[in-house]
């Protein structure tokens, strides 16, 4: 039985992260901080003699780094706190990696590209926009030179089984559009929103493989195209509102730049035969039933 250890388990990706792999079958020990409780391990990341002592006692062969400051806006307005949790952090967990001998899988994003040349394969170059995109390529560049052990997953926009709707930027719309049926939204980026729980049965047919076939990056993405208003008019037929109310703003209007079109192209893991999707529009009518329609 293999010990895989999950940062972020508090959050989205890393609930569904937690409880899949435990669900698999594997050791799982996760970290969480704000929110974390038993039996999550409240970790603060930035604690290096914290983290070095949790990995010391716990000895986890796998370690997926879910952990991050990943809104946009929020990395421009603070970019001491986003350096911190998405450089330094990703830096000493990939050298505690290597000395522990764990693979680490680093989970970055999309937005490592400029959205102009999509879709993108795997060793498409990188140039992202904003100064989240710009940390997680940093963050790429350290965990592959680390370790020929260790893997780069990039991800798109995620959604999944929130606690509250605004835990996702996809699920966010949806309560905007209850809140306020009159209202507009961007139809001008392409997003392909893609649910956590592939990400997590993807990770688990990732890890059983052997590292030389995990080395390097890999692309973990649906290719269902949607707009913020294509998400906000199916929204308003999910609650049963008046679509009308709902305009498109067609071109970008947010603090951080966005990239237009970030298609990932999962070229590796469809070699591997390694395949998990889902109806986007069933799981996420899904979703907001359970929290808006009763």
């Amino acid at each position: 039985m293999k010990n895989v250890l999950v940062t972020g388990a508090t959050g989205l990706l890393g609930r569904a992260l937690f409880r899949i792999f435990t669900e698999q079958g594997f050791n799982v020990i996760g970290t969480g901080f704000s929110r974390a409780k038993a039996p999550i391990i409240q970790l603060d990341l930035t604690d290096n003699i914290a983290v070095t002592e949790l990995l010391n006692s716990a000895r986890p062969n796998i370690i997926i780094h879910a952990a991050a400051e990943r809104k946009p806006d929020v990395c421009e307005n603070n970019q001491a706190h986003t350096k911190a949790l998405n450089l330094a952090v990703t830096e000493h967990l990939a050298n505690e990696a290597k000395r522990i001998n764990a693979r680490l899988f680093f989970i970055s994003t999309d937005y490592v590209f400029d959205g102009k040349e999509a879709p993108y394969l795997e060793n498409a170059k990188t140039n992202p926009l904003n100064f989240y995109g710009e940390t997680k390529e940093l963050g790429e560049h350290i965990v592959l030179s680390t370790s020929k052990a260790h893997t780069v997953i990039r991800v798109p926009v995620l959604y999944g089984d929130v606690e509250s709707l605004d835990e996702s930027a996809i699920t966010t719309i949806a309560q905007q559009v209850n809140d306020k049926p009159i209202s507009a939204h961007d139809n001008w980026a392409i997003r392909f929103p893609t649910h956590v729980d592939d990400i997590a049965y993807k990770l688990v047919d990732l890890v059983k493989q052997p590292s030389e076939n995990t080395s390097g990056i890999f692309h973990l993405s649906d290719e269902k195209a949607y707009t913020k208003y294509e998400i906000a008019q199916l929204s308003a037929e999910i609650l049963n509102l008046d679509k009308n109310g709902i305009s498109p703003i067609n071109e970008p209007s947010q603090i951080a730049n966005r990239p237009y079109n970030c298609a990932l192209k999962d070229t590796r893991l469809s070699a591997l035969n390694i395949r998990h999707t889902r109806s986007f529009k069933q799981a996420f009518t899904e979703i907001i039933k359970t929290h808006l329609v009763y």
